[in-house]
């Protein structure tokens, strides 16, 4: 009844799944004894990619994963962020301009390590729109690889493992390039332009007052230390925005949610921001993904077969390759067994009964929530 409204289909259907997320009503899993016959019921996950809650192990294994395919050579940090005034831009064209972004940043570093390097290189790039507080923050964090194949011999070469390009100079073209392609965009009738740009002076305008801001690049060499930025970007791509253990506290009453937030501008201290329910998912929304868009992509080098880089002469043979932790066999709480079997109840579709029950509020406009589907033993 405190619905903010505002939402489209897509993120009503999002924030409805992470709800339902292990209450039982997107089926159950059952796990069962080989040995003595004893079985439990556990309440299905959601598997969205935007949920706090059920993607803890498929971040391990994402960093895992990634550490396999990235060579055993130094790597740098690079952290591309838009001015302030694109920003109302990006979430009207949340598509558009991250794929502007994404092939911006791309473009430079491979002009930059064409010409400053003299080979390629590869690299992986994770698309963030958060803040700490939810704010609307759109920026890409970059993992480059400082060793590649050498544009002239075609073998393996390794740059300087303590220092990338000149940031200023980076900053500067990578500008030039984001407004050329900004630019471009004019033809396009399916840009969503903000009310204040509703005609090509406005946009001119634009464009002018941008190309005289200053555009921030942050690189920094992970200097033996990439398996911990790989797993500072593995939180971040298994959930967005906000994690459970950052909520401190929420008045049902008051209808106010209070959580964990860390003030930059106050050298990076812990302060509590308190919102209304409305105004969370409000800013909670703003940062779900479009359906099937990918907020990770790979590269130069990193694209294709997982090892393609071994294949370059004098290239390392070695990866990071930092194994995942290995979750402990669970043994049966009767008999201590650990032949258990598992087999799942249901769809994440959901059973009959719920779907029942939201046709039945729809109707009679009561709230259903307080009936929940047990599992199937309970009756």
């Amino acid at each position: 009844d405190d619905w903010p409204g505002g939402l489209d289909e897509q993120e009503y259907s999002t924030l409805n799944l992470l709800a339902q997320c292990r209450q039982g009503t997107l089926g159950f899993n059952q796990v069962s004894c080989q040995d003595c016959h004893h079985k439990e019921w556990y309440a299905s996950s959601c598997g969205n990619r935007h949920c706090p809650n059920c993607l803890g192990p498929r971040q391990a294994e994402w960093s895992s994963k990634l550490c396999e395919r990235l060579p055993d050579c130094p790597h740098f940090h690079v952290v591309f962020t838009v001015p302030e005034e694109i920003h109302e831009f990006f979430e009207l064209n949340y598509r558009i301009a991250a794929d502007i972004l994404f092939a911006a940043a791309a473009e430079i570093l491979k002009l930059f390590q064409k010409n400053n390097w003299k080979f390629e290189s590869g690299f992986l790039a994770v698309l963030h729109t958060w803040g700490s507080a939810l704010n609307w923050h759109p920026h890409l964090h970059v993992l480059v690889s400082s060793g590649g194949r050498d544009c002239s011999t075609g073998k393996w070469r390794q740059a300087r493992p303590n220092y990338l390009f000149p940031v200023r100079n980076m900053s500067k073209v990578f500008r030039a390039v984001f407004l050329r392609r900004l630019e471009a965009l004019e033809a396009s009738r399916e840009v969503r332009w903000p009310e204040a740009l509703d005609t090509l002076e406005a946009r001119r305008d634009w464009r002018v007052r941008l190309a005289g801001r200053n555009w921030n690049i942050f690189s920094r060499a992970t200097l033996g230390n990439t398996r911990a930025v790989v797993r500072y970007l593995a939180r971040y791509t298994s959930r967005i925005a906000m994690s459970n253990q950052r909520i401190k506290s929420i008045d049902e009453q008051e209808r106010t949610i209070t959580f964990e937030t860390k003030d930059y501008k106050n050298d990076g201290r812990k302060r509590d921001v308190t919102l209304s329910g409305k105004a969370f998912i409000q800013r909670f929304s703003r940062h779900l993904v479009p359906k099937r868009y990918r907020r990770l992509r790979s590269f130069g080098l990193l694209v294709g077969a997982r090892h393609r880089y071994r294949e370059i002469e004098g290239a390392p043979q070695t990866s990071i390759n930092e194994k995942a932790p290995r979750s402990l066999d669970r043994a049966c709480p009767n008999c201590e067994s650990k032949q258990l079997r598992s087999r799942r109840l249901g769809n994440r579709a959901g059973f009959e009964l719920p779907a029942l029950a939201i046709l039945l509020q729809l109707a009679i406009g009561e709230k259903l929530a307080s009936y929940s589907l047990g599992p199937p033993d309970s009756g």
